[in-house]
C-alpha cells in the first residue's frame, strides 16, 4: 500500500530526496551535459523556492539532494518577488490575489519543487536526443527521507557526496564536479553556502567543533580520506592520524563507503524521540506504538544515537 508522502507542516524540516531513471542499474543515460543541465535547474529552483538546497549529487542514472523545507510559507509579498525574479521581470503576480496565496504555499511544497525539477528536465532530455525520445524518464515517484538536524544530516551529507567514490568514478568527491563538494573544492565557493550557514552551521559548530565553512570543508575532507583508507584496508594506525574526533562517527550501518538503503527508504532518521514524533504526526500515534525502530550501527558494529523508522530486509544495495 502506498502511504501519503511525509511532509511535516509548521516545523522546519530537513529531507534527503532521491530518484533513479528508468531502465536497469547498468544503464547510464546522463552524460556530462545532462548532469550539468540538471544541476543548473536545481540551482534555479533553489533561488525561486523557499526550499533551500544544501547539497546535491548527480550520477549517470540517479541523483541525491539534501534540502531544508521551511515550516511556514513565505509572505505573499515575498512570493510575488520570487515569482517576478524567476521570470526575469516578464511576469508578475499581485501580492493580494488568491493566486499569490496559492503560489506562496507551493513555494514550500517539496512535491511541487520536485515536480518542477523533474518534469521540465524530462521534456528537455527527450527533446535533445539525437532521435527524439518520448515517455517517462524517472522510474518512480521521488523518495524522501526526513532527517533530524545534526548527526543525521551530517552523515547523510557524507553519504551522498561519496556516491561517485562508491561507483569507482573518482578517488575522492573533490574530483567529481557534478556533486556540490566537487564544485566547492574546485572553485573554493560552495554553491549553497548561504543555506549551510543559515541552517547547518548553528548546529555543526557544536557537533563538529567547526567555526566556519573552511573548517567544515576540512572536516568533510578528513571523512572522505578516512573512508578511502578504510576501503583500501589500511591499518588503524595509518587511518587514525587523519581523523578528527567528530569525523569518527560513521554511517545503517552508518557507513558512507557502501550503498545504504536506509538513507533512501527509511522515511525518518534521527534520535529516537525525533523519529517517533515525526512519524506520529504523519501516521498517528498507533502506527508508532506498534513499530520497533531500527538503531544504526557503525563500521565497528557499535550502536550509535541514530534511529530509523522503517525496517528494511536488505541493508546494503
Amino acid at each position: 500500500m502506498r502511504h501519503p508522502r511525509i511532509k511535516p507542516v509548521g516545523v522546519d524540516t530537513f529531507m534527503h530526496v532521491y530518484n533513479r531513471t528508468v531502465g536497469s542499474t547498468v544503464e547510464f543515460p546522463f552524460g556530462d551535459v545532462e548532469k550539468e543541465e540538471f544541476i543548473r535547474r536545481v540551482k534555479a529552483l533553489d533561488r525561486y523556492y523557499a526550499i533551500d538546497v544544501l547539497a546535491v549529487t548527480v550520477l549517470g542514472n540517479h541523483f541525491h539532494a539534501i534540502i531544508h523545507v521551511p515550516g511556514e510559507p513565505p509572505t505573499n509579498e515575498e512570493a510575488a518577488r520570487r515569482y517576478s525574479e524567476h521570470h526575469d521581470g516578464k511576469r508578475c503576480i499581485e501580492p493580494d490575489s488568491l493566486a499569490c496565496t496559492k503560489l506562496a504555499m507551493q513555494l514550500r511544497d517539496v512535491s511541487q519543487f520536485m515536480a518542477e525539477l523533474q518534469q521540465p528536465f524530462t521534456r528537455w532530455y527527450n527533446r535533445t536526443r539525437l532521435r527524439r525520445r518520448r515517455g517517462h524518464l524517472w522510474a518512480d515517484r521521488f523518495k524522501n527521507t526526513v532527517l533530524e538536524c545534526g548527526l543525521a544530516v551530517w552523515d547523510c551529507w557524507k553519504y551522498i557526496e561519496m556516491n561517485p567514490v562508491r561507483a569507482r568514478i573518482v578517488a575522492t568527491p573533490a574530483d567529481y564536479r557534478f556533486c556540490s563538494f566537487g564544485e566547492w573544492a574546485g572553485t573554493e565557493k560552495n554553491p549553497f553556502a548561504g543555506a549551510i550557514e543559515k541552517h547547518l552551521m548553528p548546529v555543526f559548530r557544536d557537533l563538529l567543533q567547526v567555526q566556519d565553512l573552511s573548517e567544515l570543508q576540512i572536516e568533510l575532507r578528513k571523512e572522505f580520506a578516512r573512508m578511502k583508507a578504510v576501503d583500501d584496508r589500511k591499518q588503524p594506525d595509518e587511518i587514525g592520524s587523519a581523523i578528527a574526533v567528530a569525523a569518527e562517527k560513521e554511517p545503517f550501518s552508518t557507513r558512507t563507503d557502501r550503498r545504504v538503503r536506509y538513507w533512501v527508504d527509511g522515511l525518518a532518521i534521527g534520535s529516537e524521540l525525533f523519529v517517533k514524533t515525526t512519524m506520529a504526526r504523519a501516521r498517528g500515534i498507533a502506527a508508532v506504538k506498534k513499530r520497533k525502530l531500527v538503531r544504526a550501527i557503525n563500521s565497528r558494529s557499535q550502536k550509535t544515537d541514530l534511529y530509523c523508522f522503517k525496517q528494511l530486509r536488505v541493508l546494503l544495495e
